[in-house]
This record gives structure tokens, C-alpha cells and sequence, in this order.
């Protein structure tokens, strides 16, 4: 029983599931802000917030179970991942939650509360955890009569009694699900830890606010990328950094220090409040739309106010957090909201690219309002000891590279998409080019913030600023070998140069700085083949765009040699081990994020029919596994052999993850086909993309344990390709759904086949 529980001793750090979870928020906050944008009507709106309080519920339930429950554990693993596709299923049906979709709603939310507290009351039966689960549970159970009998009427009623078993879904955790007949609950077993409940709203809150990003992104990507709408899209992303900007100010204001120091029911009071401002958010993303799609358009009171509304209701919650959890007097955020609701009459008349323009000013007032308040951190040392400065935790993820890492999805979405347009051998080529440039964009910039202090403000506008010409390689990608060649590359190299000529004069006296100066060397020469490539026709272009991300991998693998210059010394070349380990992971878990985004996505339209289900069941087991397989065999430890090795193994690593990232992106290509056509006419193409995603994980796994843990006998990888190759022929003249159960099963035997193996202990250099 006890070892199902967090160990009261240990740092209770963000687990890898945890954030795999965090990502099923971005497709349905993705659901609810086109739930927004189809109807701005009062009744739409307050159904879509029905809605949101439901699912943000959900990933509170699941943040609080992993702050009882050891998420290294089978049981409360099973409970996540549970939780996690109900939650998917949940955003899937929101479209049509008040509609013919209203029973998948309710019964996805019930089963969520429901399943996970009966479960943990059972497991943990006599303990102080079991008994707060079982009370739980009672509230829930009274709750789901509501939730299921309104999915049975019409939406009017549907309303009323939703509404009503969210308002008590939400008072039961603040009243300390107190029960008639029994005992109130001691406060002490009501308790969370606050450094880990607050680091879980940290990341949520990115998160969402990296959905912000990814909606306006897709629709500048489907735009025709002009001079005004590229304004329009630096304008939402401006926004978006504005808001998260504000979140994390004042200075001096810790949440987890503040939950350990006050009554359980603020920890309550702080998701009440992180869900007014998530839901300005999805407001924001809504109207982020129309600014992007739509920058000099018509103008509308409507799209006017959506724009306004979305600040309007971040800086309320932002208020509300202030004062109810930190108790401090808020006047900065309600001044702004003022602002807000005084200067909107002047804006209906207005297009959206102007009222955009004017609410970005005043959160950018409000922001140098905060900037003064609070301990300024001390500058201690020169500026280039302040950049070389390392972090304290190894193994943290700061804020900028989670916000950075969350492009990632827009642009792996993009890339898979842009296969499911055409299967055809010559655009595969071209769309795994793009991957690995997209994917070297990232590398380079994981290693900038492993070498340079991450809290460094040069090093942290540049992490932005990339992240920015990354969204738009991105943007690029399905005309990337047509009309718009010139902007993916342009943005490529770019990105490395401009890098190179921040860091390098940075790094003045220092002796790091010839390092950094043989980097920019080997990209500015990989820069002229991606730029003249990008003005040669298709076939050419493709050669020349291979040969240069070909050689920006051999520069790395060498150390960025430079003739009649002496090879730089391993120690400037060495990365932080359990740093680059977790970057790795992470990076390789969002692109988990972007399968699971596409299939959901796919299910969602396609409908819920049980052929469809099954298909959708099978692209997220499909994913499950990947995750679970990624950390086998029991005991590797990918930081201690990038410590113990030569830095060449870091580079190889990074190779590995790249071909694993591409078989994912394949995969989400063909899970969003499958999902559509399970049982449609058989397709070569289709079936052939599906194994070739799973191959492709398969064979950058092999490479990771041959190259980087030194395996001996690598013999499950090759047996795996070679039963995918020898059923292919069968599977090709199969109806789609074929082809990803045969995917599955092989995962699976590899999973199952992992598990046993002992790792190999690493080589020393």
C-alpha cells in the first residue's frame, strides 16, 4: 500500500507522463477556441465554459493524483494514462457535447473522476488517501446523475444541469469532500505539496499559452504568408509573450512556498483562478483567428470584442491570483481591465490588426508597471560569467525552453500533414528533409541553453526570437518546395548566423568563444546550399537542401573543425549530461503530443462510431507504448552516459531521436488517415506509411542502443524490421485498419521484449 505513495522526502519533480498527459490540454483547448470562433452568441459561450471548467477538472484530478501517488508506479501510471484518453475523448466530443455527442461528453467526464477514486479508495483501502478517495468518489457519484441525465435532453436543460454538477464537482474539493454522518477531513490530509502543485500550474500554463501560439500559427499557415498577415502573426505572438510575461511577475512570488505556508483550500482557490486565466487564453487563441486569417478585413463589434475579451479575462483571473492566493492588493491587472473596457466602444469601428495593436500596448504598459516591483536578483561576475553561469538542478527545463519546445508541435503537425496530402515517395523525401531541419533548429538551440545560462536575459530574448523564425519555417512547410522555399530557408539559416553573431562577440575573453565562432562558421556555409536551394526547381532543390543538413550533422559529429585551426579542446565540446538527457525526452514526448493532437483531431471529425473508436484506441495505444518503450530497459540512464562518454555520443543521440521524431511524424500521418478510412478500399500507400512510421521509430531505437549504451546484441530491433517486411505484402492489400493493429502488435512485442532486458552498463571514453 505505502508504495503506491510519494515519497514525503523526495522532490517531487515533473514526471514525463506528467507532461504527456499536459498535452492531450493543447487539443482541447484547441477544440474550445473553435467552439468560440463557430459562435459568439451568449448561449454558445456559456456552454463552451461548461465545457472548460470540466476538462480543466479533469487535469486538476489528475495533477493531485500524482502528488498523492508515485507516477513511477504500474497503478497510478494506469490511473494517468486512463485519465488521459478519457480526457481526449472529452475534448473530441466537444464540437457537439451540447448536440448527438452529449453521452460521449458525460460519460468520458464521469468516468474519469469516478474510475480513478473508486480505484485508489480500493488500492489504498484504511489509508488517510483510500478514505479521502472514497469520499470523493461519493461527491462524484451524486454529481454524475446530473451529468448523465442532462445528456439525455435537449440543450436548455442540458445547460441547467451541467452547470449545476460543475458548481458542485468544484465546491466538493473546497468543502474538503466533507460527507453527512462523517467526520470532516483533517486539513492534514487535504494537503498537496506546493513546489509540485506549482510546478504543474507552471506547465500547464505554457502550455496553454503555447496553444495561443500553435492556433495562430496554423492559420498564418494556411493563409497566403503576405507582408500584413506575417505582422498580424508577430502581433498574436507578441500578445501571447506578453501574457506569459505578466503571469510570472512580480518578482519574489512563489507559489509552492506560499501552498506549504497557507490552508489546503488555497491550493483550491489557485485552479479556480489558473481557469479564469486559461480561459482567457482560449478567448485569445479565438480571436488570434481572426486577426491572423482576417488582419485589415471588415470590421465587427463581435471580433472587436472577442480581441479585447481575452486580455480582459486573463488579467481578472491574474487579479483574482494575486489577492485570494498570495493576498497582495492587485491594481496593475484591474487597472489594465479598466483600460480595456473604457477604450472598446472606440474599437468597434476599428479593424482586428489595429485593436490587436492597441490591447498589445496595454499589456506591454502593464508589464514595465510589474517590471520595478519586487527583489531585483543579483548581477554578480562579468557578463560573460553570467552567461556561462550553470544551473543549479541539472535536470531543470526552464520556461523559455518548455514555451520553445511547444513549437515543436506546430511544426511537426505541419510536416504531417503535408504527407497526408500526398504519400508519394518524392514528397516523403521532401517532408523528412524538412523534419530534420526543423528538428537541427531545436538541437542547436537545446545545446545553446545547455552550454549558456538559461536565466541570462540576451540568451532568453534569443531563445524568443527563435522561436519566432522556427514558427515560421513552419508556416512554410507545406509550400516549402514551391512558392515559399525562400522563407523556410531564409528562416533556417537565419536562425544559426543571427545566433552566432549574438553569442560570439558575447563570449569576448573567454576562451568558449572560438568554439562558438567555428559553429557559425560551418552554418554560415551550410546557409548559402539551404539559400540557393531555395532557388532551384523541386528535384534540385531537395539535393542540395539533403546535402546541407547532411553536413550541418557532420560538423557536429567532427566538433565544428576549421582548417589551419587547432581542433577545439573535448571539455568546450561536452554537454551537461542529465540536462541534454532530459531535453532529449522531452522533445521526443511532444512529438508523442503531435500523434496524439492529429488522431484526436481526426476522431473528433470523423465521428464516434465503434469502427472509428477502435481506430482512435489503437493511434493512442500506439503512442502509449512509444512513451513506455522509450524508457526501456529498466536502469539506462541516458545523462550518466553522455557524462561518461566522449561528446560525440551527444551528437549521436541526437541523431537517434531525430529518426525516432521522423517515424513519429509518418506514424501521425497515417493514424489521421485510418482514423478517417478504417475500413475503406485497401491502400498500398497508406499501409506503407503506417509501417514506415513504426520502422523508422524502430530502427533510430536500434541505432540509440547500439551507438550510445553500447548494446551487444541488438538482435529485437532488427527482428522487429524484419517482421514488418516480411508481412507487408499482406498488409498492403488490407483495409487501412490492417496496418496500424499489425504496428501495435509489433510495438507491443518489443515493449514486452525490452522490459526483460538488463541494461548494459555504458563504456567510459
Amino acid at each position: 500500500m505505502e508504495q503506491l505513495l510519494r515519497d514525503p522526502q523526495k522532490p517531487r519533480e515533473i514526471s514525463f507522463l506528467e507532461l504527456f498527459f499536459d498535452l492531450a490540454i493543447i487539443f482541447a483547448l484547441t477544440q474550445f477556441s473553435q467552439r468560440f470562433l463557430r459562435d459568439f452568441r451568449w448561449e454558445n459561450s456559456l456552454q463552451t465554459l461548461i465545457l472548460l471548467a470540466a476538462v480543466w477538472w479533469v487535469w486538476v484530478g489528475a495533477a493531485r493524483t500524482t502528488d498523492w501517488l508515485d507516477p513511477d508506479k504500474p497503478f497510478p501510471q494506469v490511473i494517468i494514462v486512463g485519465m488521459m484518453f478519457a480526457g481526449l475523448v472529452l475534448a473530441a466530443s466537444v464540437p457537439q457535447a451540447f448536440g448527438k455527442h452529449g453521452v460521449v461528453f458525460a460519460g468520458a467526464n464521469v468516468a474519469a473522476h469516478l474510475v480513478r477514486h473508486l480505484s485508489i479508495a480500493r488500492a489504498l483501502r484504511g489509508h488517510p488517501v483510500g478514505k479521502r478517495s472514497a469520499r470523493a468518489a461519493t461527491w462524484f457519484g451524486a454529481t454524475a446523475i446530473l451529468w448523465l441525465a442532462g445528456s439525455f435532453l435537449p440543450a436548455t436543460p442540458r445547460l441547467v444541469l451541467w452547470s449545476a454538477a460543475v458548481i458542485l464537482d468544484y465546491l466538493g474539493v473546497g468543502l474538503g469532500w466533507r460527507v453527512p454522518g462523517l467526520p470532516p477531513t483533517p486539513q492534514a490530509h487535504l494537503r498537496v505539496l506546493g513546489t509540485h502543485i506549482a510546478e504543474r500550474h507552471r506547465q500547464i500554463f505554457v502550455i496553454a499559452v503555447g496553444e495561443l501560439v500553435l492556433t495562430s500559427g496554423i492559420t498564418f499557415s494556411r493563409t497566403g504568408l503576405d507582408i500584413v498577415r506575417m505582422s498580424a502573426f508577430a502581433l498574436a505572438f507578441a500578445i501571447a509573450g506578453l501574457v506569459a510575461w505578466i503571469f510570472f511577475l512580480p518578482r519574489g512570488l512563489t507559489l509552492g512556498e506560499t501552498l506549504d505556508r497557507r490552508r489546503p483550500a488555497v491550493a483550491v482557490f489557485a485552479s479556480y483562478t489558473h481557469l479564469i486565466m486559461i480561459l482567457g487564453i482560449v478567448v485569445t487563441a479565438m480571436s488570434a483567428e481572426i486577426l491572423v486569417s482576417r488582419p485589415l478585413g471588415e470590421t465587427r463589434a463581435q471580433w472587436s470584442a472577442a480581441i479585447v475579451a481575452g486580455p480582459f479575462l486573463f488579467l481578472g483571473g491574474r487579479a483574482l491570483y494575486a489577492w485570494g492566493v498570495f493576498g497582495r492588493p492587485a491594481w496593475r491587472a484591474p487597472t489594465g481591465m479598466v483600460i480595456l473596457a473604457a477604450i472598446s466602444p472606440a474599437m468597434v469601428r476599428l479593424p482586428p490588426l489595429a485593436v490587436a495593436g492597441v490591447v498589445g500596448l496595454v499589456l506591454l504598459a502593464i508589464l514595465f508597471s510589474y517590471q520595478h516591483i519586487g527583489p531585483e536578483a543579483r548581477r554578480a561576475g562579468t557578463s560573460v560569467e553570467r552567461l556561462l553561469k550553470k544551473r543549479r538542478n541539472p535536470r531543470e527545463i526552464s520556461s523559455y525552453e518548455l514555451f520553445f519546445d511547444l513549437a515543436m508541435i506546430f511544426a511537426l503537425t505541419r510536416v504531417s500533414q503535408r504527407i497526408l496530402t500526398d504519400f508519394g515517395l518524392v514528397n516523403i523525401a521532401e517532408s523528412l528533409i524538412l523534419v530534420a531541419g526543423v528538428y537541427w533548429i531545436w538541437v542547436a538551440t537545446a545545446w545553446s541553453t545547455d552550454w549558456f545560462n538559461p536565466d541570462e536575459p540576451r540568451l532568453q530574448r534569443l531563445i524568443i526570437g527563435i522561436m519566432f523564425a522556427e514558427l515560421l519555417m513552419a508556416s512554410a512547410v507545406p509550400t516549402a518546395f514551391g512558392a515559399h522555399g525562400l522563407l523556410f530557408a531564409g528562416a533556417y539559416a537565419g536562425i544559426h548566423i543571427v545566433r552566432g553573431l549574438v553569442i560570439v562577440p558575447a563570449l569576448r575573453g573567454s576562451p568558449l568563444q572560438a568554439r562558438s565562432a567555428r559553429v557559425l562558421i560551418w552554418f554560415s556555409i551550410s546557409a548559402v546550399l539551404w539559400l540557393v536551394g531555395a532557388f532551384l526547381p523541386g528535384s534540385d532543390r531537395i539535393a542540395l537542401w539533403a546535402a546541407a543538413i547532411a553536413l550541418d550533422g557532420a560538423s557536429a559529429w567532427f566538433g565544428w573543425p576549421v582548417p589551419r585551426l587547432s581542433h577545439a579542446p573535448q571539455a568546450h565540446l561536452k554537454v551537461i549530461g542529465e540536462h541534454i538527457a532530459e531535453r532529449y525526452r522531452q522533445v521526443y514526448i511532444i512529438s508523442l503530443g503531435a500523434l496524439v493532437l492529429l488522431s484526436s483531431l481526426a476522431y473528433s471529425r470523423a465521428g464516434f462510431d465503434y469502427v472509428r473508436t477502435l481506430a482512435f484506441v489503437l493511434a493512442f495505444t500506439n503512442a502509449a507504448l512509444l512513451l513506455w518503450s522509450y524508457f526501456l530497459p529498466p536502469g539506462r540512464d541516458l545523462g550518466n552516459v553522455v557524462n561518461a562518454t566522449a561528446p560525440r555520443v551527444a551528437v549521436a543521440a541526437a541523431y537517434c531521436h531525430g529518426i525516432m521524431i521522423a517515424g513519429t511524424v509518418v506514424t501521425a500521418a497515417g493514424a489521421e488517415m485510418y482514423i478517417r478510412r478504417p475500413l475503406g478500399a485497401p491502400s498500398a500507400a497508406l499501409s506503407m506509411t503506417v509501417l514506415g512510421g513504426a520502422a523508422l521509430h524502430i530502427l533510430g531505437r536500434t541505432l540509440l542502443g547500439l551507438t550510445v549504451y553500447r548494446v551487444r546484441r541488438p538482435w529485437r530491433g532488427p527482428v522487429a524490421l524484419l517482421v514488418i517486411a516480411g508481412i507487408a505484402p499482406g498488409v498492403v492489400i488490407a483495409p487501412p485498419l490492417v496496418a496500424p493493429i499489425v504496428g501495435v502488435l509489433v510495438i507491443l512485442g518489443l515493449t514486452f521484449n525490452y522490459r526483460k532486458t538488463a541494461a548494459n552498463p555504458p563504456l567510459r571514453s
